[in-house]
């Protein structure tokens, strides 16, 4: 039962992060920031760091995909990106596992990389005429300190989560 947890942790920040979330900012006409919340990059930090990369690039995958076809136009996108993460930030080394910094940085560069990615190809292929210093100033930083919120406060009671479901698995 408890092999389910994980997944049902991600797909639940992967709904809030594209419905409820956009509920609950204030009203972003009056701000000239836009707050992008990317709570399953850094579950999938957590995971990789945890589980390993395989798992990582796998939980990349198809909550890329799920993302992609639920809340995008362009296929591919998020779960190109969401599988480059899950494979770059999967550090499965006690040193890091033990240390909050390092989760911490770690989910810091892979939303990083995410947003800066993301940016790119939508401008590249024509999709966003944002110009990179309006991103960087309105987009980039506020979604950094948003990520690094919740990152903050969801360490322990998911590094918990973790730490259970991995004494469950070596039970069976």
């Amino acid at each position: 039962m408890s092999r389910f947890f994980i997944p049902t942790l991600v797909f639940v920040l992967l709904v809030l992060e594209g419905t409820i979330f956009q509920l609950l900012t204030p009203a972003q006409n009056e701000m000239d920031v836009t707050l992008v919340p990317r709570f399953v990059i850094i579950m999938l930090v957590f995971i990789g760091i945890h589980f390993g990369r395989f798992s990582s690039i796998v939980y990349g995958l198809a909550f890329g995909l799920i993302y992609d076809i639920v809340y995008t136009q362009l296929l591919g996108v998020y779960m190109f990106g969401f599988g480059l993460i899950g494979y770059a930030f999967a550090f499965k080394y006690k040193q890091i596992q033990d240390s909050l910094l390092f989760h911490l940085l770690l989910m810091l560069a892979a939303v990083a990389l995410f947003d800066y990615y993301q940016f790119g190809l939508y401008k590249l292929i024509g999709i966003t005429d944002l110009a990179a210093n309006l991103f960087f100033y309105e987009r980039f930083i506020p979604g950094l300190i948003l990520n690094f919120a919740f990152a903050v406060i969801i360490y322990y009671p998911v590094k918990k989560l973790i730490s259970h479901v991995m004494k469950q698995a070596s039970l069976r």
